[in-house]
């Protein structure tokens, strides 16, 4: 069995998990990597979540936060640099779950902390608090196991950035569950994120033996980059929420709108709008034109596509688009 240990301190969602899906490519027959990082005010969905059920996307973007989408599945959780994320990869005739579980409870043991693995996915204390959530994927060469550790993450941002508007309630996909949650650093002051990485790498030693620590120089490279796009991408972020339902209303001063859609990829694959506006012809050219277009309105272009709409029509259109893309949260 060969070890590993790599650790990052960059703080990008979609940099980390392109690292860790670099790293799943690499393992080889009897390798085991453990790898920490973190992301900074950031949103992860899983694989086949709802991007707008799960969170206000568009807030947290606004105020500099990331949306990310893992390709394990499990709900959706809120990152910052109070929260510090593992992966275990390994090739899967070494893979252990029990064994790499004790990793985790043996570091968390060595602040006084005792836990237990519970459910599916959660690692809790004794008095049934969740601090830690983890998902799991699998190829014929690599299986993973990721996860993270509540260190001292501001739990104030999580129903600021998770909570579903009631406009989403409609929307397929695989809800979150939410659970009680708690810091590590509640139950001891002297737990850190630095201290937490320590401890994980002295019990990773201590249960899998001796380990080489690899160079992060590995990682600049054209395949991490690769994956970075696509992860950063707004097609493998929104474009892969399941096919949804949901509608929007508001009273303009020309007149009340229903705005009923349907979502098929975070594109509108239907839309029928409801009025009573003056304007008979304004319902059916909103409709022409948000047909095909992303839920975000950022490929919408009256200019090109109504060009035989009169200058009110147009108006009122660009009223409504703007009104619709500042909605998707």
């Amino acid at each position: 069995m060969s070890n590993y240990f790599i650790q990052t301190y960059t703080w990008n969602p979609w940099h980390n998990l392109a690292v860790e899906k670099y790293l799943s490519t690499k393992i080889k027959e009897g390798d085991v990597i453990l790898y920490l990082w973190q992301n900074e005010r950031t949103v992860v969905i899983g694989r086949n979540q709802n991007a707008i059920r799960e969170c206000r996307a568009q807030l947290l973007e606004e105020e500099g936060g990331c949306l990310a989408r893992r390709t394990t599945g499990g709900g959706a959780v809120y990152h910052d640099l109070g929260n510090l994320c593992f992966t275990f990869l390994a090739s899967p005739e070494v893979y252990n779950l029990e064994k790499q579980l004790q990793v985790i409870q043996a570091a968390c043991r060595k602040f006084g902390v005792e836990t237990k693995f519970s459910g599916r996915n959660d690692i809790i204390t004794e008095d049934g608090f969740k601090f830690s959530g983890n998902a799991f994927s699998k190829t014929s060469r690599c299986s993973i196991q990721h996860g993270t550790l509540m260190v001292n993450v501001d739990v104030s941002q999580l129903g600021r950035y998770l909570t579903p508007s009631k406009d989403k309630m409609k929307a397929k996909g695989v809800k979150s569950v939410q659970s009680r949650v708690c810091n590590l650093k509640d139950l001891n002051p002297e737990v850190t994120t630095d201290a937490m990485r320590q401890a994980l790498k002295e019990s990773f030693e201590e249960l899998y033996g001796s380990f080489e620590e690899l160079d992060t120089k590995i990682l600049d490279n054209f395949q991490v980059k690769e994956t970075y796009e696509l992860y950063s991408s707004w097609e493998w972020k929104f474009g892969k929420s399941p096919e949804c339902e949901t509608s929007y209303s508001k009273r303009f001063d020309w007149g009340e709108l229903e705005v009923c859609l349907k979502l098929n990829a975070m594109h509108i694959s239907e839309i029928v709008v409801f009025s009573d506006m003056l304007d008979v012809e304004l319902p059916g050219l909103l409709e022409h034109l948000l047909t095909g277009k992303r839920y975000d309105m950022a490929d919408v272009n009256l200019d090109n596509e109504l060009p035989d709409c009169t200058k009110e029509q147009k108006e009122k259109l660009c009223e409504v688009v703007k009104w619709l893309s500042e909605l998707r949260d």
